[in-house]
């Protein structure tokens, strides 16, 4: 997607730069003339250093200078000659439209503004950083006019970073940014505008014209926006033009953006390394993005031709979160296989392939079915294995022709990654008893859930031949009812352990989950949640706890050793065992003394005492 209103700079042939550097100042400056680069660099006002090159063509002067200028600033540098006042913010307050700001003082500038380098707003860092002497730290910059930034603006803090405000427009090669707020009366324009996290905001008082908008962060336009936008959390991508984003034509992140900010396996978009790209001057943008349809179109375009002759379509392991509209113009289809994607949701057109007997939905973390589901009416195989279905709604009794369902492991091992974080997740633990209303009925199969409890209802179906169900909390079973319910009863005690082995593990809790290193701040709410939520499941299992306790204690150990070996430092296990101890206080008090929460309490606590 192009953006022909991006203005590209100018290259400058010669620039001065200073940087604060414990009281003092020191200045660097280039000059080019042709393919001869003179650099000078010392203290400010005193004697400098001076060197020169040459090169065999211009372009290589050209770039050795944009290398050396990048390199000055990620090292504090920025442009002399700004004409920027230190203001106090009681000053500013009534000008001032960022939230909550904080005490100190604001740079402000009076009229337009050019910046011919990237803009770094973290605390006390190039712009931002402290003069000698200074009364209080700068918090912030106001430029009154437009702003022109000939790099980014770029903010690597996640959870906080001084603000950028703007009066005028704002212009830049490309905005990447964490915790800091940015407030702009006018429009943007911009290349990549790359926002992580969620703690920071984007407010644009104008329009918005960016090649890609990628963020988990808040962006609001008063204008329109125009733009390919991600909004994070393994959404999918949609053009955005003139403000009305076009649902019908959704776009995957592997068609968008390029490999080396998607993860692996799961190939969700990683918005740190996207912003780390934004700073190098490397694209996250494949320079044509392929929508799903167009894919799809592409790859089955013989068969739209004609397609009520087509009764089988597998469209297994293709990457898929969405489903390209054409695929429901094959109202003849009877098996349908879209195993192995990452379809969270399926849209409520899947009720118009009315002909399905068979209908694959594994491996796809899968979180819940349409209400149309109802209407495949013909529907004999249901194979929902490896997903993460939570609930299944009524209409499922009308699929009267159904024989067999496959509900093993659900949740699936990606679950987190699925609903995007563990304070998110939802499980199924309540025996779907739509289940027990499908006549015809044979087999089911109920393997790694988090199910309670048998329904309270006979099975419907005289068919009946098995309902198997292993690896779940059900402690009970009415015979008399449920005659063909095979349930062994002494897994609850292993259902519990197994999932903290697996989840509560040193290849799924990391330091830098929790800590970030340039803030030197801790985040422990996403571990405390899957904490809690590993707890809150095993509660209510009445045989002892002695085998999810060994479970957890050796658990606590592996996790511990590995946050240890990070960075060689006992204070980080310290901190996090210590929070996920004072946490279990809120489980306690909904339970009251519980053997489970307080062997835990008392594991969490030593860990963190063995730390100091």
């Amino acid at each position: 997607m192009s953006n022909p209103s991006l203005p590209a700079p100018a290259p400058r042939a010669s620039l001065s730069l200073v940087a604060r550097e414990k009281g003092a100042v020191r200045a660097w400056s280039f000059e080019r003339a042709g393919t001869v680069v003179t650099l000078r660099e010392g203290p400010l006002g005193g004697k400098s250093k001076q060197t020169e090159k040459t090169f065999e063509t211009e372009a290589e002067a050209l770039a050795f200078c944009e290398k050396n200028l990048h390199a000055k600033v990620e090292k504090g540098y920025f442009a002399s000659g700004l004409g920027l006042r230190a203001v106090p913010v009681e000053a500013l307050r009534a000008e001032l439209k960022v939230a909550g700001s904080a005490e100190g003082r604001v740079l402000v500038h009076d009229g337009d503004l050019v910046l011919p380098h990237d803009l770094i707003l973290d605390e006390g860092f190039g712009l931002l950083a402290p003069e000698k002497d200074a009364s209080a730290p700068l918090v912030g910059l106001w430029v009154r006019g437009a702003l022109t930034v000939e790099g980014s603006p770029l903010n690597f803090e996640d959870d906080t970073g001084p603000f950028l405000q703007v009066g005028g427009a704002l212009v830049a090669r490309g905005i990447g940014v964490g915790g800091s707020q940015l407030r702009v009366d006018g429009s943007v324009r911009t290349g990549e505008l790359i926002g992580v996290y969620n703690h920071g905001l984007v407010d644009v008082g104008g329009d918005l014209d960016a090649r890609l908008v990628a963020t988990e962060r808040t962006v609001s336009v008063a204008g329109k926006t125009n733009a390919m936008r991600f909004l994070g959390w393994g959404a999918s991508v949609f053009r955005v033009v003139e403000g009305v984003e076009d649902a019908s034509d959704p776009h995957e992140a592997s068609g968008v953006f390029v490999a080396g900010v998607l993860k692996k396996p799961e190939g969700l978009v990683d918005l740190s390394l996207a912003r780390k790209r934004l700073a190098e001057g490397k694209p996250n943008l494949l320079e044509a993005p392929v929508s799903v349809r167009a894919e799809f179109r592409k790859q089955m375009a013989k068969k739209l031709e004609a397609p009520e002759k087509l009764k089988s379509l597998v469209l297994s392991r293709k990457n898929l979160s969405v489903l390209p509209v054409e695929l429901f113009q094959f109202r003849r289809l009877e098996k349908l296989d879209l195993s192995g994607n990452k379809l969270r949701r399926l849209p409520e057109e899947l009720g118009l392939l009315t002909e399905l007997r068979e209908l694959r939905l594994g491996g796809n973390g899968l979180q819940e079915l349409p209400e149309s589901v109802g209407a495949l009416g013909k529907l004999v195989h249901l194979d929902l294995e490896a997903n993460c279905i939570w609930r299944l709604p009524e209409s499922l009794e009308r699929c009267t022709e159904l024989r067999s369902i496959n509900f093993i492991n659900n949740p699936y091992s990606y679950v987190r990654a699925s609903f995007g974080s563990w304070r998110q997740v939802m499980v199924l633990r309540d025996f779907p008893e739509v289940l027990t209303r499908l006549p015809k009925l044979e087999v089911l199969e109920f393997n790694g859930t988090f199910l309670r409890a048998l329904p309270k209802r006979a099975f419907d179906s005289q068919g009946l031949q098995r309902v198997s169900i292993k690896d779940s909390f059900i402690t009970e079973v009415d015979k008399a009812l449920h005659p063909l319910v095979e349930v062994d009863l002494e897994d609850a005690k292993k259902t519990a352990a197994n999932f903290v082995r697996f989840w509560f593990a040193r290849d799924s809790v990391h330091l830098e989950d929790i800590y970030d290193a340039k803030t030197r701040r801790y985040d422990f709410a996403d571990v405390i949640a899957l904490v809690h939520f590993l707890v809150e499941s095993a509660l209510p299992v009445t045989a002892g706890y002695e085998d999810v306790l060994a479970t957890w204690t050796h658990q606590i150990e592996r996790v511990g050793h590995v946050i240890d070996r990070a960075e060689r430092n006992p204070e980080h296990s310290r901190v996090l065992f210590g929070a996920l101890r004072d946490s279990l206080d809120t489980v306690g008090k909904a339970t009251g003394a519980n053997a489970l929460v307080d062997g835990l309490r008392g594991m969490f606590d030593e860990r963190a005492r063995a730390a100091v």
